[in-house]
């Protein structure tokens, strides 16, 4: 639930600053700018600006987890967001927890109970509801068409999933989530960055950050998403199965709603109030299970 919050939060400030320098170098940005605040967390809590323990394989799951979810997955999810808006984009988002769970199943063996099967499919359908509400959203043609936006979100959901398994696997029972969010974040600043020197955009990103409309939500995201957010998901994903802590982290549409009534003094429809409470209703059964 604290992901799901603190990625709430971030997803409305990802919108507003993906729409003032792009979404591609709103992700560039954002990676390294989390893994300096994930480092000063480190050596607050743990005395170390750099994690311990681990084996070689586990460091190299949690590289391929980052590169996998949060290069891949996020470039093309924040895209989606840019394109379609964060109620279509979340609406998008939502299929992670069921290819998480796929997925979790073929691979780590891990079996849902019934009620936790139902509750999944109880909590989606309760975003669905609500993220799929026919309110325009303006969209930025700058980034793509419809179709590539969709396109973009499904590539998102499944890069954010895979990267999920990755990390749970990779840490097993016993590695700190705080030490795997450092490396996960780590190596995808470093793929990413040298992706954009490739390209020759290091200088034209970074000059991105002289405009403060645009600086002030892309720290405040960076801190609640890729900081505190994937944190949290971490320790989530570590401590339960991993479909249901993919699902009840994709009710952060829903949490969206309450942020946008105080920020921008929307007023939320029935529709979102029902669908809110049917999500919550499957996340009650989830804690249950």
């Amino acid at each position: 639930m604290a992901t799901a919050f603190c990625w709430a939060s971030g997803t409305l400030m990802f919108t507003a600053a993906g729409r003032r320098i792009g979404s591609y170098n709103v992700n560039k940005l954002r990676i390294p700018i989390a893994a300096l605040m994930v480092g000063g967390l480190l050596y607050l809590l743990n005395g170390s600006l750099f994690p311990t323990g681990g084996d070689t394989r586990t460091i190299i799951l949690l590289v391929l987890s980052g590169i996998v979810g949060l290069v891949i997955g996020d470039s093309c999810y924040f895209r989606c967001l840019v394109i379609l808006g964060p109620r279509q984009g979340a609406l998008l988002g939502s299929l992670a927890p069921p290819i998480t769970a796929v997925t979790a199943y073929l691979f780590l063996d891990e079996r849902l109970g019934l009620l936790a099967i139902f509750g999944l499919i109880v909590t989606l359908a309760g975003v669905t509801w609500v993220t799929s509400d026919k309110k325009d959203e303006r969209l930025d043609n700058r980034e793509g068409s419809k179709t590539v936006g969709i396109i973009m979100g499904v590539l998102g959901a499944a890069g954010q999933s895979f990267g999920l398994i990755l990390a749970k696997e990779a840490m097993g029972e016993t590695f700190n989530p705080l030490s795997a969010t450092f490396i996960r974040m780590g190596a995808s600043a470093i793929v990413i960055w040298l992706f954009a020197s490739f390209r020759g955009e290091i200088k034209s990103t970074l000059m991105e950050l002289t405009s403060k409309k645009a600086l002030y939500p892309l720290l405040g995201a960076s801190f609640m998403g890729p900081t505190i957010g994937v944190w949290m998901s971490m320790v989530a994903v570590k401590l339960t199965q991993a479909g249901i802590a993919a699902t009840i982290m994709s009710t952060f549409p829903i949490i969206v709603i309450p942020l946008t009534m105080l920020i921008h003094k929307e007023k939320p429809t029935t529709r979102s109030v029902v669908g809110s409470i049917i999500a919550i209703i499957g996340v009650a059964m989830l804690f249950i299970e």
